[in-house]
């Protein structure tokens, strides 16, 4: 549940623009992929964007560039997903900064009040060790 003094947002073009939303070609043909693969997609997509785990985001209160674990769990999402061409190196240059996985200071609180039980917290680590990787590359 948000807290009473976070405001409710509804504009979610700063999560949208640099999760690179704009981006996708919706007119595509998808891929077969392994119904693995497609489960682990399936769990980050159930994220309904209530904006509860920014609101109990101890980060998010105190840095106002913070993506926040909504946008996280999109970027977490594309990463995994093999139809995306992005590279670890653009990945990078979205979130790879204090702004994005490296600003997260693990206090879980995004993971004990999402709705929806994300694993954001596995998450937000799975990018961060993309993002170490895409560094010393």
């Amino acid at each position: 549940m948000p807290r009473i003094h976070f405001p409710v947002f509804t504009d979610r073009s700063p999560i949208s623009s640099k999760a690179g939303l704009e981006q996708v070609d919706i007119d595509g043909l998808e891929e077969r992929m392994e119904p693995e693969l497609a489960e682990q997609l399936y769990e980050l997509e159930r994220c309904i964007e209530c904006g509860c785990c920014v609101a109990a985001c101890g980060t998010a209160q105190m840095r106002e560039d913070f993506v926040g674990a909504v946008g996280l769990n999109q970027i977490a999402r594309f990463r995994l997903d093999p139809r995306d061409e992005r590279s670890d190196a653009e990945f990078y240059q979205l979130v790879g900064d204090e702004s994005g996985v490296f600003g997260c200071m693990t206090l879980l609180g995004c993971e004990d009040m999402c709705p929806k039980d994300l694993p954001l917290a596995t998450q937000i680590a799975f990018l961060r060790r993309r993002m170490v990787a895409a560094s010393f590359a």
